[in-house]
């Protein structure tokens, strides 16, 4: 078993949860699961866009609305971990982290073009909400690829950090 030891754990905050974070480790290196969490970790939908995205409506939302944009802060910090905890795992399976996705055969780099910019408050809203509903599902079909018992304890803590991200970006939109 390859295991990365670190602390995993992080501050307290309402933007995540209490319970902790599996350790990382894999039961042995897997080209095809570090495949699968490049997706995550670089993809469309993955970590890294989320914290582009979620920093950039920090900083643009922080005038106007600034108890929105810290909550966007903070979301990306929590997403920021869950980034090292992917690239982490994806080093122990036997892959360099590199921020690209494999798709069609093809590998596709991160671009800046997946974050979403413009729009209203609401939009960006909006685009979050998409963003948190996006990765939960793509984590779901990760768990029914991902057979590694060592993995996937990981992933299902990921998970509830996403669906708790999608419940507070639900309740900022509402009580505009």
């Amino acid at each position: 078993m390859k295991e990365e030891r670190s602390d995993h754990s992080h501050a307290k905050s309402p933007y995540s949860l209490a319970e902790p974070y599996p350790e990382v480790r894999v039961t042995c290196e897997n080209a095809r699961y570090a495949a699968l969490l490049l997706q995550d970790y670089a993809g469309f939908s993955g970590e890294l866009t989320a914290i582009n995205q979620y920093i950039y409506h920090y900083i643009s939302l922080q005038p106007s609305y600034p108890a929105i944009a810290d909550a966007a802060r903070h979301i990306a910090i929590v997403e920021m971990h869950h980034f090292e905890m992917l690239g982490k795992t994806i080093q122990l399976l036997g892959k360099a982290p590199v921020v690209h996705f494999p798709d069609c055969g093809a590998m596709h780099f991160w671009s800046s073009k997946y974050v979403y910019y413009g729009g209203t408050i609401y939009d960006k809203l909006a685009c979050n909400i998409q963003h948190e509903a996006d990765a939960i599902r793509n984590y779901r079909s990760r768990l029914r690829q991902i057979n590694d018992p060592c993995i996937r304890p990981v992933l299902e803590r990921i998970i509830l950090d996403e669906e708790h991200h999608l419940r507070i970006y639900s309740q900022l939109r509402e009580d505009l």
